[in-house]
């Protein structure tokens, strides 16, 4: 069934989805389905994510992801060397709604929501408000996603250290 889900599952992203962002549809190094929810990260520092990455350094399409996908896949905090170069592997989520062709990619700042990936039913991502208002009303509070873990678009790439804390913890040494 699981086998099924993920054939299907691509050919369906590789036929009907629309994007609004600049990704290439190509690699998917994991997917899944969960519940987003939003967040409001306009007021959170750089220093107060997980990852050490400025928000607004994303213009509102970032999120944080459940434990288990952060843990999975270090790259989604993948920064690079303090002055550059920046690493060009970091890798970002698309997200779209269940049974809606629209899709988003977001940059993952930020840890939430559970420890296990558990079902459908589970909390797995906490959208920007601007990102999730892509997707649905933020009066909708939850949606049931879909979810992949891309390669970064260039428009989600760290371009400058202001986008990252000041601390040397999260630069490439």
């Amino acid at each position: 069934m699981q086998k099924t889900f993920l054939a299907l599952g691509l050919c369906c992203c590789t036929f009907a989805c629309h994007t609004i962002s600049d990704v290439d549809n190509g690699k998917v190094y994991l997917r899944g389905r969960g519940v987003a929810k939003y967040h409001l990260y306009k007021s959170v520092g750089k220093c107060q994510t997980a990852f050490g990455l400025d928000p607004s350094a994303f213009d509102g399409m970032v999120t944080a992801v459940a434990f288990p996908i952060a843990a999975q896949f270090p790259r989604l905090a993948k920064v690079g060397k303090r002055s550059g170069p920046y690493d060009p592997s970091a890798h970002c989520i698309r997200v779209r709604e269940v049974g809606k062709s629209t899709s988003i990619v977001v940059r993952a700042i930020d840890k939430c929501c559970t420890k296990t990936l558990g079902s459908a039913q589970t909390h797995q991502l906490d959208l920007a408000d601007d990102a999730f208002a892509k997707l649905a009303p933020l009066a909708r509070g939850n949606l049931s996603v879909e979810w992949a873990v891309v390669d970064c678009p260039n428009s989600l790439r760290v371009k400058s250290d202001s986008a990252v804390c000041d601390d040397n913890y999260y630069f490439s040494r």
